[in-house]
């Protein structure tokens, strides 16, 4: 074959190979794609503990690369210009040691040790897994690197930067909340009439405000607690090696931007969702979240028959457990003499967090599918009131009992059965998209109340300059 005509079936067979590959897909900001959205405004105005003045701008500036970083990624995390992302990679290694310089010990080594893993000199997981056997959290955290959001969004790993600050007089409030969870489960038995509930380990905490996040963390809808390691990509820990991320005061603006409209809207009951003592509700109310997830009693065997059963469906009825075991939780005598607030507090919390979690839909994410189990228990058994509108009439002493008895059903259907037919069956008469009054308030949601933001865009005050700024509660 003459040269020119090699040189062309060559040219032919790379464009062949270009013309049968799949286009990269870019993953949008929103998800679910095909769903409603809408987005507000927050300000973001905490410090770093320390040299705030040197820490911010390397914050800005990392945060910044972030965006950038993300942006070269595919929905599948392909790199799409290598030259660029590897640029990019070796200056945020180089900002992240400066960053480190300017922090505390502890603090300081979980950054350098993130940026030796940026500039390729450890193993993504190992790094995680050194992070995870290196003891508590540190005061201030730093995540730069791949964070998986919403399952059904993508498992994939997609860089993201988040910078939290630890809140220290809420930690040491959830510390007395932990010391006291034996207390807390001994109450929760008595309510439903079980025994043996326990709890393996307490999975650590760590409580912190968000100073700033870019990339994937930045997308929509929000987290406001991260599972470390597993949102990092690292799946197949032991318990013992996972801890939270809880960023209290993404958690406190999401109820008051959100969770408070709808609840304005949709409940009527003993108390408002805006006369709420949020500020010590909240934290109390995911630590106890936190907790409910792994309570087992000694006949608990999910490994046996969760995949039988289907992992939406299982990880709709754990939010459920979690919720209410949870919520029992926050209201017994032991940790409402630490919080200081009343089981009304609790309940009005519980209920208005019902409503924004359903409003995300049942059918895209397991906490919504939760919410609408609980909504649909308490309404088909007469523990609240739903009316044609989807208006919710609710009452301390009824909403109380009605926890406690769903608390029993998943603690007889799932927690402690031998197979799935029990879940199955609630699911089937509470579980979306069974047809109960819980239909009518998502309905009243998706259908009415379209102007309520479903995600929140953080801005800096140095950043923009807003004629109604909204501050983020302390």
């Amino acid at each position: 074959m003459a040269p020119s005509q090699a040189g062309k079936r060559e040219r032919e067979m790379e464009m062949s190979q270009l013309a049968s590959r799949n286009a990269p897909q870019l993953l949008p900001s929103f998800w679910p794609i095909d769903d409603q959205h809408g987005v507000g405004h927050v300000r973001l105005d905490g410090e770093p503990p320390a040299n705030a003045a040197e820490v911010m701008p390397l914050l800005l500036q990392l945060a910044a690369q972030s965006d950038a970083m993300r942006s070269l990624q595919s929905a599948e995390g392909e790199i799409l210009s290598e030259g660029a992302a590897s640029a990019l990679r070796g200056e945020m290694a180089e900002r992240m040691r400066e960053l480190a310089d300017l922090l505390d010990e502890d603090s300081a080594a979980a950054v350098r040790l993130r940026a030796k893993a940026l500039g390729g000199g450890i193993e993504h997981r190992e790094m995680t897994l050194e992070l995870a056997r290196s003891g508590p959290p540190p005061a201030f955290e730093i995540v730069c690197g791949p964070l998986c959001t919403w399952r059904m969004k993508t498992r994939i790993g997609l860089h993201s930067f988040v910078a939290a600050a630890r809140d220290e007089p809420q930690q040491g409030l959830l510390n007395e909340l932990d010391d006291s969870l034996e207390q807390a489960l001994a109450s929760v038995e008595a309510e439903i009439g079980a025994s043996g509930l326990r709890v393996p380990f307490k999975l650590p905490m760590n409580v912190t405000n968000l100073l700033i996040s870019a990339g994937e963390a930045a997308g929509h809808p929000k987290h406001f607690a991260y599972f470390m390691p597993e949102d990092e990509w690292v799946d197949g820990l032991p318990i013992e090696e996972q801890r939270t991320l809880y960023m209290r005061n993404v958690h406190l603006a999401r109820y008051t931007e959100i969770t408070i409209p709808l609840a304005e809207a949709l409940l009527s009951g003993p108390m408002r969702a805006a006369e709420v003592p949020i500020a010590n509700t909240l934290m109390p109310w995911i630590r106890g979240h936190d907790h409910g997830h792994n309570v087992v009693v000694p006949a608990t065997c999910y490994d046996s028959w969760m995949e039988a059963l289907g992992i939406e469906p299982f990880m709709a009825l754990q939010e459920a457990i979690a919720d209410v075991y949870g919520f029992l939780m926050t209201i017994s005598d032991a940790w409402l003499g630490i919080t200081g607030v009343s089981r009304l507090d609790m309940c009005a919390t519980h209920m208005a967090e019902l409503l924004h979690y359903l409003r995300r839909g049942p059918e895209y994410y397991g906490d919504p599918g939760a919410a609408y189990v609980e909504l649909s228990f308490l309404a088909e058994n007469g523990f609240v009131e739903i009316d044609k509108a989807g208006r919710i009439a609710w009452n301390e002493e009824d909403f109380c009992r009605g926890m406690a008895a769903l608390a029993s059903a998943l603690t007889e259907s799932t927690v402690g059965a031998p197979d799935e037919t029990g879940s199955e069956a609630l699911l089937q008469r509470y579980g979306w998209p069974t047809e109960t009054a819980a239909m009518r308030t998502f309905k009243a949601m998706r259908e009415r109340l379209t102007n309520v933001p479903t995600s929140l865009a953080f801005y800096r005050t140095s950043d923009v300059s807003a004629v109604n700024e909204v501050p983020v509660p302390a």
